[in-house]
């Protein structure tokens, strides 16, 4: 028995719907075909079981197994039959990166062996966002075809992806973005592709604004120009007199002059203030990256 494939429609990926408008209920791509057998009649009101392999081939030519499964279809009363096989969205990127093949068999038969062709409206749908794309979203949930930028482990199949960053989604819990070179305006750099730049607060001084010691009030230091007189009590012998109570004694002391209102320099620092960064005024997002 020979099946025979009349029609094979276009690519027709879910990631469609993320980005154009669409009317189609189901994404994937859509086959359809008479099963005739190998005298060509045509095999009606049947089931038979295919096995649809997507691929691509890797620089080496060497094929590279996108996605593989045996479904059964249902011929009608003239033989045809109609499927939808869906990769699923976690290999749009390898979709939009490569040049797919789709291969039917049935059984060790092999059926058809082609390369699918990609209309306007598909092309335009997977290459809108390349991989790499990253985005601010407001959902919990990464949309079909990204993930978010939380550092979790990339799916194995997102291979374009994974050679750019890594195993693992970029994460970017907590960052904001800047972008990597010399900024023209201030000749500063940003950080290198895929690295990071610690928080800095810029270096600058302050003047001392309404900052000054306090004033006190009047009071003298010596100047040496003439005798003062002052009470005295105990004893002294050292002037002859017997000074065994309260006497006057003349001390020859230097005079104290006014030096007048005046400011002292400060120093040490002020009290600390603030948190632990410094931040704009912000909103809360999660980033999301395209397979």
């Amino acid at each position: 028995m020979k099946t025979k494939l009349f029609l094979m429609f276009c690519l027709f990926l879910a990631a469609i719907s993320n980005y154009a408008q669409s009317s189609a209920t189901q994404s994937g791509i859509a086959v359809q075909g008479i099963a005739r057998d190998a005298n060509n009649t045509a095999l009606t009101n049947q089931t038979i079981d295919l096995t649809f392999t997507l691929y691509y081939l890797d620089a080496s030519s060497i094929e590279q197994t996108i996605y593989k499964v045996t479904r059964k279809v249902t011929t009608d009363a003239f033989g045809v039959f109609s499927d939808v096989i869906d990769p699923t969205a976690v290999n749009n990127n390898l979709f939009a990166n490569n040049a797919a093949y789709l291969r039917i068999e049935k059984g060790s038969e092999l059926i058809s062996d082609e390369k699918l062709r990609h209309v306007p409206y598909a092309i335009a749908a997977n290459n809108g966002v390349p991989t790499g794309s990253i985005m601010p979203f407001i959902g919990t949930v990464a949309p079909e075809g990204w993930v978010l930028c939380n550092g979790a482990a990339l799916p194995t199949t997102a291979k374009a992806l994974i050679a750019m960053v890594g195993n693992n989604a970029p994460n970017l819990q907590g960052m904001f973005l800047r972008g990597t070179g010399i900024n023209p305006v201030n000749n500063e750099a940003g950080p290198a592709l895929k690295a990071t730049q610690n928080e800095e607060l810029k270096s600058h001084l302050h003047g001392k604004g309404t900052l000054t010691t306090g004033t006190a009030g009047n009071h003298n230091h010596a100047n040496g120009s003439s005798n003062m007189l002052m009470n005295y009590t105990g004893s002294n012998t050292s002037d002859g007199l017997d000074n065994t109570g309260n006497e006057v004694d003349l001390m020859s002391m230097k005079a104290m002059l006014d030096a007048g209102n005046h400011t002292h320099t400060i120093s040490g620092e002020t009290a600390a203030s603030g948190g632990n960064e410094t931040r704009p005024v912000n909103y809360g997002v999660n980033y999301i990256i395209k397979l």
